[in-house]
């Protein structure tokens, strides 16, 4: 049996300081976390690393534009700490189920 279970629309979301862009934090025990990421039409997140956090995405609806070049669901992106990556933004919108390593910090490129 599941320890923990939880309703995703259930989980508040957070304003990241981008326009258009929230997280729902899913999970998160100190050591990693669980999130899931909003971009509404338009929404961009500059490109950027996390010092200390392996980043895990995967796409789960819409259209995600990476640095230039468009995904849609399915897709997955690995990055290791340190690595820069993004300008991140979106057509249509889209949803994205994010792993991270460790606490996330947000280095600007």
């Amino acid at each position: 049996m599941y320890t923990k279970t939880l309703n995703a629309a259930e989980v508040a979301r957070v304003e990241l300081g981008f326009p258009g862009v929230t997280m729902q934090m899913l999970q998160g025990d100190g050591h990693g976390m669980f999130s899931m990421t909003t971009l509404v039409p338009g929404a961009k997140v500059p490109a950027h690393s996390h010092t200390k956090a392996n980043e895990f995405v995967f796409v789960l609806l819409g259209d995600f534009v990476e640095a230039g070049k468009t995904y849609g669901p399915g897709q997955v992106f690995y990055g290791l700490a340190g690595t820069v990556h993004g300008p991140h933004t979106t057509t249509n919108g889209c949803v994205l189920l994010t792993h991270y390593s460790a606490p996330i910090d947000f280095v600007p490129a």
